[in-house]
């Protein structure tokens, strides 16, 4: 094997790694949004609740299998209602552990 390919491979394969988990991490983010998304329109919605938003967001995240971990708070004021999710995302490198972080608010409804 040619010096070149000893340190062009193991370079190669940690490049490729790093972008994989970046990707899964990403993705992770995206789908813990959407759910908190889809859980405080619900939520804010006429006839919606707190309780009726963290239900939405908890199956949402129920059906993905990006991460481990989800936990749903929602924070409701007078004006309105705010989701918030924090979870770990799937890794491929043992004992790494990324948290993902996100939250929505919209104000509420016909109130």
């Amino acid at each position: 094997m040619s010096v070149e390919a000893v340190i062009l491979v193991p370079l190669f394969l940690v490049v490729l790694f790093t972008i994989l988990q970046a990707s899964l991490w990403v993705h992770a983010s995206a789908v813990a949004q959407a759910a908190a998304q889809d859980g405080v329109r619900a939520g804010t919605a006429v006839g919606g609740s707190a309780v009726a938003g963290s239900t939405v967001a908890e199956s949402i995240l129920a059906q993905r299998t990006v991460g481990e971990g989800w936990v749903v708070t929602t924070e409701s004021t007078g004006t309105g209602l705010t989701i918030a999710i924090v979870g770990q995302s799937t890794t491929i490198v043992p004992g790494l552990v990324l948290t993902v972080r996100e939250s929505a608010t919209l104000p509420w409804e016909g109130r």
